[in-house]
Protein backbone atom coordinates (compact mmCIF):
# COMPACT_ATOMS: atom_id res chain seq x y z
CA UNK A 1 0.00 0.00 0.00
CA UNK A 2 1.02 3.15 -1.05
CA UNK A 3 1.98 5.71 1.02
CA UNK A 4 0.06 9.25 1.67
CA UNK A 5 -2.22 8.62 -1.18
CA UNK A 6 -4.89 9.80 0.75
CA UNK A 7 -3.74 13.78 0.49
CA UNK A 8 -5.73 15.85 -1.44
CA UNK A 9 -5.59 14.93 -5.20
CA UNK A 10 -4.19 18.12 -6.35
CA UNK A 11 -1.00 17.52 -4.70
CA UNK A 12 0.19 14.93 -6.82
CA UNK A 13 -1.06 16.97 -10.02
CA UNK A 14 1.66 17.96 -12.34
CA UNK A 15 -0.19 18.70 -15.56
CA UNK A 16 0.01 22.42 -15.20
CA UNK A 17 2.57 25.07 -14.41
CA UNK A 18 1.78 28.31 -12.99
CA UNK A 19 1.32 31.00 -15.64
CA UNK A 20 3.42 33.92 -13.88
CA UNK A 21 6.84 34.45 -13.55
CA UNK A 22 6.32 37.69 -10.79
CA UNK A 23 6.11 37.46 -7.19
CA UNK A 24 4.54 40.11 -5.03
CA UNK A 25 4.91 39.96 -1.68
CA UNK A 26 1.47 40.04 0.63
CA UNK A 27 0.35 41.15 3.48
CA UNK A 28 -0.02 37.39 4.65
CA UNK A 29 1.20 36.30 8.23
CA UNK A 30 2.68 33.19 6.06
CA UNK A 31 4.02 32.88 2.62
CA UNK A 32 2.05 31.93 -0.85
CA UNK A 33 4.01 29.12 -2.28
CA UNK A 34 3.21 30.27 -6.15
CA UNK A 35 4.43 32.51 -7.81
CA UNK A 36 1.89 35.18 -8.47
CA UNK A 37 0.71 38.58 -10.02
CA UNK A 38 -1.80 40.09 -7.61
CA UNK A 39 -2.69 38.90 -3.54
CA UNK A 40 -3.94 40.85 -0.63
CA UNK A 41 -7.38 41.38 1.49
CA UNK A 42 -10.95 42.30 0.25
CA UNK A 43 -12.82 43.80 3.53
CA UNK A 44 -16.10 42.46 3.83
CA UNK A 45 -19.14 42.76 6.34
CA UNK A 46 -18.93 40.11 9.23
CA UNK A 47 -22.46 40.02 8.46
CA UNK A 48 -24.27 40.99 5.08
CA UNK A 49 -27.16 41.70 7.01
CA UNK A 50 -25.94 44.35 9.83
CA UNK A 51 -23.22 45.88 7.85
CA UNK A 52 -23.09 47.82 11.18
CA UNK A 53 -20.99 44.65 12.91
CA UNK A 54 -17.66 45.30 11.35
CA UNK A 55 -15.82 43.87 8.55
CA UNK A 56 -13.43 40.50 8.36
CA UNK A 57 -10.97 39.99 5.29
CA UNK A 58 -10.85 37.75 2.34
CA UNK A 59 -7.34 36.60 1.04
CA UNK A 60 -6.96 36.11 -2.32
CA UNK A 61 -4.09 35.52 -4.67
CA UNK A 62 -4.46 36.17 -8.17
CA UNK A 63 -2.25 34.61 -11.16
CA UNK A 64 -2.53 36.88 -14.53
CA UNK A 65 -2.61 35.12 -17.91
CA UNK A 66 0.31 36.09 -19.79
CA UNK A 67 -1.08 34.47 -23.00
CA UNK A 68 -1.60 36.94 -26.10
CA UNK A 69 -4.97 35.42 -26.21
CA UNK A 70 -5.65 36.71 -22.72
CA UNK A 71 -9.52 36.91 -22.16
CA UNK A 72 -10.82 39.47 -19.80
CA UNK A 73 -12.92 36.76 -17.80
CA UNK A 74 -11.01 34.93 -15.00
CA UNK A 75 -11.47 31.67 -13.53
CA UNK A 76 -11.47 31.42 -9.97
CA UNK A 77 -11.40 28.33 -8.08
CA UNK A 78 -14.06 27.39 -4.93
CA UNK A 79 -13.15 24.98 -2.60
CA UNK A 80 -15.10 22.72 -0.89
CA UNK A 81 -15.53 21.15 2.90
CA UNK A 82 -16.87 23.66 3.45
CA UNK A 83 -14.42 25.03 5.56
CA UNK A 84 -11.42 23.65 3.09
CA UNK A 85 -8.65 26.05 2.28
CA UNK A 86 -6.75 26.86 -0.66
CA UNK A 87 -4.18 29.27 0.43
CA UNK A 88 -1.73 27.47 2.32
CA UNK A 89 -1.49 25.16 -0.60
CA UNK A 90 -1.57 27.76 -3.10
CA UNK A 91 1.10 25.87 -5.29
CA UNK A 92 -0.88 22.23 -5.67
CA UNK A 93 -4.10 24.65 -6.61
CA UNK A 94 -2.30 26.60 -8.78
CA UNK A 95 -2.29 23.90 -11.43
CA UNK A 96 -6.33 23.78 -11.38
CA UNK A 97 -5.83 26.70 -13.40
CA UNK A 98 -7.23 25.02 -16.67
CA UNK A 99 -7.26 28.00 -18.78
CA UNK A 100 -3.69 29.64 -19.73
CA UNK A 101 -5.83 32.57 -21.55
CA UNK A 102 -7.41 33.67 -18.38
CA UNK A 103 -5.95 35.09 -14.67
CA UNK A 104 -6.78 32.29 -12.09
CA UNK A 105 -8.02 33.27 -8.95
CA UNK A 106 -7.61 31.50 -5.29
CA UNK A 107 -9.07 32.31 -2.64
CA UNK A 108 -9.68 31.53 1.15
CA UNK A 109 -14.04 31.76 2.42
CA UNK A 110 -14.48 33.78 5.32
CA UNK A 111 -13.15 31.82 8.91
CA UNK A 112 -10.80 29.92 6.93
CA UNK A 113 -6.89 29.66 6.12
CA UNK A 114 -5.28 33.07 5.21
CA UNK A 115 -8.35 35.00 6.07
CA UNK A 116 -9.19 35.65 9.42
CA UNK A 117 -9.77 32.19 10.62
CA UNK A 118 -11.77 30.96 13.41
CA UNK A 119 -10.34 28.59 15.73
CA UNK A 120 -7.34 27.47 13.26
CA UNK A 121 -5.89 24.52 15.82
CA UNK A 122 -9.18 23.05 16.69
CA UNK A 123 -8.76 20.41 13.78
CA UNK A 124 -5.57 18.85 15.42
CA UNK A 125 -8.09 17.94 18.20
CA UNK A 126 -10.12 15.85 16.06
CA UNK A 127 -7.54 13.60 16.61
CA UNK A 128 -8.00 13.15 20.58
CA UNK A 129 -11.38 12.27 19.13
CA UNK A 130 -9.78 8.94 17.30
CA UNK A 131 -7.45 7.68 19.35
CA UNK A 132 -9.83 6.99 21.64
CA UNK A 133 -11.49 4.09 22.32
CA UNK A 134 -14.81 5.52 22.96
CA UNK A 135 -18.45 4.55 20.97
CA UNK A 136 -20.14 7.04 18.42
CA UNK A 137 -22.57 8.43 21.00
CA UNK A 138 -19.51 9.22 23.62
CA UNK A 139 -17.65 11.14 19.98
CA UNK A 140 -20.37 13.15 20.51
CA UNK A 141 -19.79 14.38 23.76
CA UNK A 142 -15.53 13.89 23.20
CA UNK A 143 -15.85 16.19 19.89
CA UNK A 144 -18.44 19.01 22.08
CA UNK A 145 -15.62 18.56 25.07
CA UNK A 146 -12.53 19.53 22.51
CA UNK A 147 -14.68 22.42 20.70
CA UNK A 148 -15.55 23.78 23.97
CA UNK A 149 -13.01 26.72 23.99
CA UNK A 150 -14.00 27.69 20.44
CA UNK A 151 -17.94 27.47 21.54
CA UNK A 152 -16.99 30.19 23.97
CA UNK A 153 -15.22 32.46 21.59
CA UNK A 154 -17.75 31.59 19.14
CA UNK A 155 -20.62 32.86 22.18
CA UNK A 156 -18.64 36.20 22.73
CA UNK A 157 -20.55 39.10 22.59
CA UNK A 158 -17.72 40.63 20.65
CA UNK A 159 -17.66 37.74 17.56
CA UNK A 160 -19.48 38.99 15.42
CA UNK A 161 -19.32 37.12 11.99
CA UNK A 162 -22.02 35.42 10.63
CA UNK A 163 -21.75 31.93 7.97
CA UNK A 164 -23.52 30.55 5.41
CA UNK A 165 -23.38 29.51 1.77
CA UNK A 166 -25.58 33.02 1.17
CA UNK A 167 -22.27 34.92 3.52
CA UNK A 168 -19.82 33.15 1.15
CA UNK A 169 -21.62 34.17 -1.97
CA UNK A 170 -21.55 37.59 -1.08
CA UNK A 171 -17.96 37.67 -0.14
CA UNK A 172 -17.25 36.19 -3.43
CA UNK A 173 -18.86 39.53 -5.58
CA UNK A 174 -16.77 41.46 -2.84
CA UNK A 175 -14.01 40.23 -4.26
CA UNK A 176 -14.84 40.19 -8.00
CA UNK A 177 -15.70 43.93 -8.02
CA UNK A 178 -12.61 44.92 -5.52
CA UNK A 179 -10.62 43.00 -8.42
CA UNK A 180 -12.50 44.33 -11.10
CA UNK A 181 -13.68 42.03 -13.10
CA UNK A 182 -17.38 41.93 -15.13
CA UNK A 183 -18.17 38.10 -14.99
CA UNK A 184 -16.05 35.56 -13.77
CA UNK A 185 -15.76 31.81 -14.51
CA UNK A 186 -16.20 29.68 -11.84
CA UNK A 187 -15.14 26.13 -10.75
CA UNK A 188 -16.47 24.94 -7.86
CA UNK A 189 -15.50 21.42 -6.00
CA UNK A 190 -17.75 19.42 -3.76
CA UNK A 191 -19.01 22.16 -1.11
CA UNK A 192 -18.00 24.74 -3.56
CA UNK A 193 -20.47 23.41 -5.80
CA UNK A 194 -22.95 24.62 -3.46
CA UNK A 195 -21.38 27.73 -2.89
CA UNK A 196 -21.23 28.72 -6.72
CA UNK A 197 -24.68 27.43 -7.58
CA UNK A 198 -26.19 29.84 -4.67
CA UNK A 199 -23.99 32.78 -6.49
CA UNK A 200 -25.03 32.20 -10.10
CA UNK A 201 -28.78 32.37 -8.55
CA UNK A 202 -27.42 35.72 -6.37
CA UNK A 203 -25.37 37.34 -9.13
CA UNK A 204 -26.36 35.78 -12.05
CA UNK A 205 -24.93 38.78 -14.62
CA UNK A 206 -21.68 37.97 -13.05
CA UNK A 207 -21.02 34.51 -14.61
CA UNK A 208 -20.45 33.45 -17.64
CA UNK A 209 -19.82 29.90 -16.85
CA UNK A 210 -19.42 27.07 -14.08
CA UNK A 211 -17.51 23.65 -13.96
CA UNK A 212 -19.02 22.14 -11.24
CA UNK A 213 -17.51 18.93 -9.95
CA UNK A 214 -19.00 16.41 -7.57
CA UNK A 215 -22.53 18.25 -7.22
CA UNK A 216 -23.63 18.88 -3.48
CA UNK A 217 -26.49 21.27 -4.29
CA UNK A 218 -28.77 23.71 -2.15
CA UNK A 219 -31.32 20.65 -2.65
CA UNK A 220 -29.54 18.21 -1.52
CA UNK A 221 -29.52 17.50 2.37
CA UNK A 222 -25.93 16.53 3.70
CA UNK A 223 -27.19 13.99 6.51
CA UNK A 224 -29.96 12.77 4.76
CA UNK A 225 -27.99 9.69 2.68
CA UNK A 226 -24.93 9.47 4.64
CA UNK A 227 -24.79 5.84 4.60
CA UNK A 228 -26.72 5.14 0.99
CA UNK A 229 -24.01 6.75 -0.33
CA UNK A 230 -21.51 4.80 1.34
CA UNK A 231 -23.00 1.22 0.63
CA UNK A 232 -23.53 1.87 -2.80
CA UNK A 233 -19.60 2.81 -3.31
CA UNK A 234 -18.71 -0.22 -1.05
CA UNK A 235 -21.26 -2.43 -3.06
CA UNK A 236 -19.65 -1.72 -6.59
CA UNK A 237 -16.46 -1.98 -4.75
CA UNK A 238 -17.05 -5.67 -4.00
CA UNK A 239 -18.73 -6.29 -6.88
CA UNK A 240 -16.17 -4.89 -9.14
CA UNK A 241 -13.51 -6.70 -7.36
CA UNK A 242 -14.95 -10.47 -7.73
CA UNK A 243 -15.92 -9.72 -11.45
CA UNK A 244 -12.06 -8.32 -11.66
CA UNK A 245 -9.88 -12.06 -11.70
CA UNK A 246 -6.75 -10.38 -10.11
CA UNK A 247 -9.09 -8.85 -7.38
CA UNK A 248 -10.89 -11.46 -6.59
CA UNK A 249 -7.45 -13.86 -7.06
CA UNK A 250 -5.64 -11.59 -4.17
CA UNK A 251 -8.71 -10.80 -2.19
CA UNK A 252 -11.05 -13.65 -1.99
CA UNK A 253 -14.87 -13.34 -0.25
CA UNK A 254 -13.67 -9.44 0.02
CA UNK A 255 -17.53 -8.77 0.95
CA UNK A 256 -17.78 -11.52 4.03
CA UNK A 257 -14.30 -10.34 5.16
CA UNK A 258 -15.58 -6.73 5.13
CA UNK A 259 -18.53 -7.59 7.49
CA UNK A 260 -15.73 -9.61 9.63
CA UNK A 261 -13.76 -6.56 10.32
CA UNK A 262 -17.00 -4.48 10.97
CA UNK A 263 -18.29 -7.33 13.41
CA UNK A 264 -14.86 -7.60 15.01
CA UNK A 265 -14.41 -3.71 15.16
CA UNK A 266 -17.75 -3.43 16.93
CA UNK A 267 -16.44 -5.98 19.74
CA UNK A 268 -13.09 -4.12 20.24
CA UNK A 269 -11.45 -1.46 18.77
CA UNK A 270 -7.30 -2.14 16.88
CA UNK A 271 -4.98 0.00 18.46
CA UNK A 272 -2.10 1.38 16.39
CA UNK A 273 1.12 3.39 17.30
CA UNK A 274 2.05 6.09 14.98
CA UNK A 275 4.47 9.02 15.29
CA UNK A 276 5.01 7.60 19.24
CA UNK A 277 0.99 8.07 19.98
CA UNK A 278 -1.43 4.95 20.21
CA UNK A 279 -4.41 5.78 18.01
CA UNK A 280 -7.33 3.28 18.56
CA UNK A 281 -9.49 2.52 15.65
CA UNK A 282 -13.24 1.90 16.30
CA UNK A 283 -15.67 0.06 13.97
CA UNK A 284 -16.85 3.98 12.79
CA UNK A 285 -13.45 5.06 12.11
CA UNK A 286 -12.34 2.44 9.79
CA UNK A 287 -15.40 3.16 7.58
CA UNK A 288 -14.45 6.67 7.61
CA UNK A 289 -11.21 5.70 6.14
CA UNK A 290 -13.13 3.40 4.22
CA UNK A 291 -15.17 6.20 2.81
CA UNK A 292 -12.30 8.49 2.51
CA UNK A 293 -10.06 5.67 0.24
CA UNK A 294 -13.58 5.47 -1.86
CA UNK A 295 -12.40 9.42 -2.66
CA UNK A 296 -10.17 8.60 -5.42
CA UNK A 297 -9.45 6.35 -8.06
CA UNK A 298 -5.77 5.58 -7.12
CA UNK A 299 -6.70 4.73 -3.27
CA UNK A 300 -10.27 2.72 -4.62
CA UNK A 301 -7.29 0.78 -6.26
CA UNK A 302 -6.04 0.16 -2.52
CA UNK A 303 -9.22 -0.25 -0.90
CA UNK A 304 -9.29 -3.87 -0.96
CA UNK A 305 -5.40 -4.34 0.33
CA UNK A 306 -6.51 -1.97 3.14
CA UNK A 307 -9.76 -4.36 4.04
CA UNK A 308 -7.74 -7.64 4.56
CA UNK A 309 -4.92 -5.31 6.32
CA UNK A 310 -7.02 -4.85 9.19
CA UNK A 311 -8.64 -8.72 9.08
CA UNK A 312 -4.53 -9.49 8.96
CA UNK A 313 -3.97 -7.08 11.56
CA UNK A 314 -1.19 -5.69 9.15
CA UNK A 315 -0.17 -2.53 11.46
CA UNK A 316 2.26 -1.78 8.91
CA UNK A 317 -0.48 -1.34 5.84
CA UNK A 318 -3.25 0.08 8.19
CA UNK A 319 -0.88 2.84 9.74
CA UNK A 320 0.22 4.37 6.23
CA UNK A 321 -3.44 4.63 5.54
CA UNK A 322 -4.11 6.23 9.03
CA UNK A 323 -1.48 8.78 8.49
CA UNK A 324 -2.68 10.48 4.96
CA UNK A 325 -5.91 10.54 6.68
CA UNK A 326 -4.91 12.52 9.90
CA UNK A 327 -2.88 14.65 7.55
CA UNK A 328 -5.65 16.20 5.61
CA UNK A 329 -7.34 16.71 8.56
CA UNK A 330 -5.58 20.14 8.75
CA UNK A 331 -7.14 21.19 5.55
CA UNK A 332 -10.31 21.51 6.60
CA UNK A 333 -11.03 24.14 9.57
CA UNK A 334 -13.56 22.30 11.37
CA UNK A 335 -14.89 24.96 13.10
CA UNK A 336 -16.02 26.80 10.15
CA UNK A 337 -17.46 23.58 8.71
CA UNK A 338 -19.66 23.04 11.54
CA UNK A 339 -20.45 27.22 11.02
CA UNK A 340 -21.50 26.81 7.79
CA UNK A 341 -23.61 23.92 8.29
CA UNK A 342 -25.86 25.30 11.26
CA UNK A 343 -26.82 28.29 8.79
CA UNK A 344 -27.46 25.65 5.78
CA UNK A 345 -28.29 22.71 7.43
CA UNK A 346 -29.75 23.25 10.93
CA UNK A 347 -33.47 23.76 10.31
CA UNK A 348 -33.63 19.91 9.37
CA UNK A 349 -34.12 17.33 11.42
CA UNK A 350 -30.78 16.02 10.77
CA UNK A 351 -30.23 13.69 13.73
CA UNK A 352 -33.44 11.60 12.61
CA UNK A 353 -32.19 11.68 8.79
CA UNK A 354 -29.17 9.95 10.14
CA UNK A 355 -30.62 7.78 11.76
CA UNK A 356 -33.17 6.02 9.44
CA UNK A 357 -30.33 5.94 6.90
CA UNK A 358 -28.49 4.17 8.94
CA UNK A 359 -31.20 1.39 9.70
CA UNK A 360 -30.97 0.57 6.02
CA UNK A 361 -27.49 -1.13 6.25
CA UNK A 362 -26.75 -3.73 8.98
CA UNK A 363 -22.66 -3.66 8.51
CA UNK A 364 -22.72 0.55 9.04
CA UNK A 365 -24.97 0.28 11.72
CA UNK A 366 -23.20 2.62 14.68
CA UNK A 367 -22.38 5.16 11.93
CA UNK A 368 -19.68 6.55 10.09
CA UNK A 369 -17.15 8.72 12.55
CA UNK A 370 -17.38 12.83 12.57
CA UNK A 371 -20.30 12.67 9.70
CA UNK A 372 -22.59 10.56 11.88
CA UNK A 373 -21.49 12.67 14.80
CA UNK A 374 -22.30 16.20 13.00
CA UNK A 375 -25.86 16.43 13.99
CA UNK A 376 -25.75 16.41 17.55
CA UNK A 377 -22.36 19.02 17.62
CA UNK A 378 -25.18 21.10 15.13
CA UNK A 379 -27.40 21.54 18.15
CA UNK A 380 -24.86 23.17 20.09
CA UNK A 381 -23.08 25.05 17.75
CA UNK A 382 -23.27 28.72 18.28
CA UNK A 383 -24.31 30.61 15.02
CA UNK A 384 -24.71 34.60 14.37
CA UNK A 385 -27.97 35.35 12.22
CA UNK A 386 -29.34 31.90 12.57
CA UNK A 387 -32.11 32.31 9.88
CA UNK A 388 -31.46 29.14 7.92
CA UNK A 389 -30.52 29.72 4.08
CA UNK A 390 -33.05 29.36 1.12
CA UNK A 391 -31.95 25.26 0.27
CA UNK A 392 -34.28 25.01 -3.16
CA UNK A 393 -33.49 24.25 -6.62
CA UNK A 394 -30.93 26.84 -8.14
CA UNK A 395 -33.06 27.37 -11.66
CA UNK A 396 -30.70 29.07 -14.36
CA UNK A 397 -29.38 29.13 -17.86
CA UNK A 398 -25.99 30.13 -17.71
CA UNK A 399 -23.84 27.40 -19.89
CA UNK A 400 -23.06 24.60 -16.69
CA UNK A 401 -20.43 21.65 -17.06
CA UNK A 402 -21.35 19.07 -14.23
CA UNK A 403 -18.89 16.40 -13.33
CA UNK A 404 -19.11 13.34 -11.36
CA UNK A 405 -17.31 10.16 -10.68
CA UNK A 406 -19.07 6.38 -10.82
CA UNK A 407 -17.37 6.10 -7.32
CA UNK A 408 -18.52 9.27 -5.67
CA UNK A 409 -19.00 7.99 -1.99
CA UNK A 410 -20.42 11.21 -0.86
CA UNK A 411 -21.90 13.12 -3.81
CA UNK A 412 -22.74 10.53 -6.34
CA UNK A 413 -23.88 11.20 -10.02
CA UNK A 414 -27.37 11.11 -8.90
CA UNK A 415 -27.05 14.43 -7.01
CA UNK A 416 -25.98 16.07 -10.38
CA UNK A 417 -28.93 14.61 -12.06
CA UNK A 418 -31.47 16.41 -9.75
CA UNK A 419 -29.38 19.23 -10.35
CA UNK A 420 -29.57 19.18 -13.55
CA UNK A 421 -33.80 19.57 -13.82
CA UNK A 422 -33.47 22.85 -12.86
CA UNK A 423 -30.33 24.18 -15.55
CA UNK A 424 -31.43 24.71 -18.77
CA UNK A 425 -28.34 25.06 -20.54
CA UNK A 426 -26.18 22.04 -18.57
CA UNK A 427 -24.19 18.94 -19.58
CA UNK A 428 -23.18 16.33 -17.01
CA UNK A 429 -20.05 14.03 -17.26
CA UNK A 430 -19.62 11.44 -15.48
CA UNK A 431 -16.16 9.54 -15.45
CA UNK A 432 -17.21 5.60 -14.56
CA UNK A 433 -13.76 4.82 -12.92
CA UNK A 434 -12.89 7.78 -10.58
CA UNK A 435 -14.67 8.99 -7.42
CA UNK A 436 -15.30 12.52 -5.56
CA UNK A 437 -13.83 15.59 -8.20
CA UNK A 438 -12.33 13.62 -10.71
CA UNK A 439 -9.01 15.21 -11.91
CA UNK A 440 -7.49 13.57 -14.93
CA UNK A 441 -6.46 14.66 -18.61
CA UNK A 442 -10.25 14.01 -19.91
CA UNK A 443 -11.27 16.54 -17.38
CA UNK A 444 -8.98 18.93 -18.13
CA UNK A 445 -9.16 18.92 -22.20
CA UNK A 446 -13.33 19.25 -21.89
CA UNK A 447 -12.76 22.10 -18.96
CA UNK A 448 -10.69 24.04 -21.34
CA UNK A 449 -12.71 23.31 -24.53
CA UNK A 450 -16.08 24.26 -22.17
CA UNK A 451 -13.95 27.99 -21.29
CA UNK A 452 -13.76 28.61 -25.35
CA UNK A 453 -16.84 28.02 -26.28
CA UNK A 454 -19.29 27.08 -23.06
CA UNK A 455 -22.20 27.30 -25.66
CA UNK A 456 -21.06 24.59 -27.38
CA UNK A 457 -21.85 21.10 -26.73
CA UNK A 458 -19.52 18.97 -24.81
CA UNK A 459 -17.32 16.21 -26.39
CA UNK A 460 -17.08 13.76 -24.06
CA UNK A 461 -15.02 11.13 -26.54
CA UNK A 462 -12.38 11.06 -24.04
CA UNK A 463 -14.33 9.59 -20.79
CA UNK A 464 -13.40 5.69 -21.52
CA UNK A 465 -13.80 2.75 -18.73
CA UNK A 466 -10.38 2.45 -17.97
CA UNK A 467 -10.83 -0.13 -15.56
CA UNK A 468 -9.06 0.38 -11.72
CA UNK A 469 -6.24 -2.12 -11.31
CA UNK A 470 -6.20 -3.27 -8.04
CA UNK A 471 -2.87 -3.16 -6.10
Amino acid sequence: MKKNKLLLLVLSLGMFTCQSQEEHKCSFENEISVAHDLCGYVEVPNNWSKKENGSTRIAYVVIKSKSENRQEDPLVFVQGGPGGSVLPSANSYSRLSLDQDRDYIMYDQRGIGFSDAICPDLSASFLDVMRADITLNQEDEKLLEVSSDCIKSLNDPNFKTAFGTVESAKDLDALRQHLGYKQLNLFGASYGTRLSLKYMELFPKHVRSSILSGLFPPEIRLYENIYTNLNRSIAKLFDTCEKDANCSSKYPNLKENFKAVCKQLDLQGQTFEIDNYKLVINKQDFLLLIQQMLYNRQTIAETPAFIMAFKNEDINAVSYAIQAFTSRLGLINVATYWSINVKDEGAFNNTKMVEKDGEKYSSLTNGVSLFASDPDVLKSWPSQNNKNTKMEPVVSDIPTLLVSGEWDPITPPSNANKTSKSLSNVSHVIFPSDGHCPINACFFGMAKSFLNNPMQKVDGSCVQPNPIVFD
